[in-house]
């Protein structure tokens, strides 16, 4: 059992994923800093849309990036000659 206070995930996080949280997170503060708002719903509507522009461009690195990783050139030499085998 964890210590009070200590957080215990109950799953593993694909790497991908954690990259996305940050790279998503550090997007939040560089956008807030720029324009001086506490939130991105504050600024204004053509800088809310470069805020949404700003987490589709990260949201599709990590999908090319996934896509890349599970693509079939990266499969290890077991799960090929399994493929190869059906």
């Amino acid at each position: 059992m964890a210590e009070r206070g200590q957080l215990k995930p109950s799953d593993a996080v694909h790497p991908l994923v954690a990259k996305e949280d940050r790279l998503s997170s550090t997007w939040f503060y560089e956008f807030c800093a720029k324009y001086g708002v506490d939130y991105p719903d504050e600024a204004t509507p053509e800088r809310q849309d470069e805020w949404q522009a700003g987490l589709d461009a990260i949201h599709s690195r990590i999908l090319e990036e996934y896509a890349a990783e599970t693509s079939p050139q990266n499969l290890s030499c077991t799960e090929g000659a399994i493929r190869d085998a059906e």
